[in-house]
């Protein structure tokens, strides 16, 4: 059996040398091939720290000893924002451990090969005790937080996320935007195609937003055909073009289909951390501007509505579909609002 790479990334003050032999190795645990790596760090700088885990994208963060009590600290509450599902585990006190072991040459001379072999045994160890601990932990959180169809997140895992996000953005003076859509048309899908179809549709759009939205936006399920996403504003990130983009991924991904294109109505409400809000209340404006949305253009998939009025396997084009930059009505309509 293949075994599946689990990438592990050690985080230690850049200051020191590291205790590493070459900066990492490779261990075997159970069916798990790890990759550890180290990551020497500047301590005073926080953001550029954070920048270089997420480019690092570790599946389990460890964090050494060394490092100041106060940097660890601001680096777990910022990550525990920022990618909320990353294993965060406190290693020993690896390089104490070597300069009390007085056999050994001095690791910091950097021919301590010896001691460099100790401490990876020690991470190996750590990480074999912290893997049955993380497994059954992963289990239950994707058992309680995932929806099963779409491996999004469900509406208490998004519940969860985005509370704390909207927390993190009211403290740091941050905006917000969060869509609320709906898949057009998926009763027509499963009346004319069956209900296995119709899962099929929900896949595809999950499948699209995955695509579409980023690693640390908070994106979710929330029941039937209603997804969502919360997002961060940011400069050259326009909502309508996300929008847009997300529209375009999933009609390329339906399209192979031949028999409807899928397209989703959208909803959009701001977060403003001068006049913040309740996550129950953005998400009603969301739905609101979302239904302001639908009043405006009631639409069936491409091909459902010709498919009834004319011969089974007909597809008609006479459905109107939607244009991509729609939802920028609905954007447009909370603001004013």
């Amino acid at each position: 059996m293949k075994q599946k790479l689990l990438k592990a990334l050690v985080v230690l003050d850049g200051r020191e040398d590291s205790w590493f032999l070459n900066g990492g190795f490779h261990e075997s645990i159970d069916d798990h091939l790890l990759d550890v790596k180290s990551l020497p760090v500047n301590m005073e700088d926080l953001n550029g720290t954070l920048a270089q885990i997420a480019a690092q994208a570790p599946d389990v963060l460890l964090l050494e000893s060394t490092l100041s009590p106060s940097f660890m600290s601001s680096l777990v509450t910022q990550l525990r924002y920022r990618m909320p599902v990353l294993p965060i585990v406190l290693l020993p006190d690896i390089q104490g451990a070597l300069e009390l072991t007085t056999d050994l040459p001095d690791p910091r001379a950097g021919n301590g090969l010896n001691g460099a072999l100790m401490a990876a045994d020690t991470v190996a160890r750590t990480l074999r005790y912290a893997h049955g601990q993380l497994g059954l932990q992963r289990t239950l959180l994707q058992m309680a937080l995932r929806d099963d169809l779409t491996g999004l997140h469900n509406r208490r895992g998004f519940t969860a996320l985005a509370t704390r996000y909207l927390r993190w953005a009211r403290d740091r003076g941050q905006h917000l935007s969060l869509l609320f859509a709906d898949i057009d048309g998926l009763k027509s899908i499963n009346d004319r195609f069956g209900h296995g179809e119709g899962d099929r549709a929900i896949s595809l759009t999950a499948a699209s937003i995955k695509e579409t939205f980023r690693r640390f936006d908070v994106t979710a399920r929330l029941s039937g055909d209603e997804f969502v996403a919360l997002i961060v504003d940011v400069p050259g990130r326009s909502v309508e073009a996300i929008c847009n983009r997300l529209q375009t991924n999933l009609a390329q991904r339906s399209v192979a289909e031949r028999r409807y294109t899928s397209s989703l109505s959208v909803g959009v409400a701001h977060f403003d951390p001068e006049n913040p809000v309740t996550l129950q209340e953005l998400m009603r404006q969301a739905d609101v501007a979302l239904y302001r949305h639908k009043r405006k253009a009631r639409r069936i998939p491409d091909g459902l509505t010709a498919a009834r009025s004319e011969a089974p396997g007909r597809a008609g084009s006479s459905a109107m579909l939607p244009a991509l930059g729609d939802a920028a009505t609905a954007v447009a309509a909370v603001s004013r609002g």
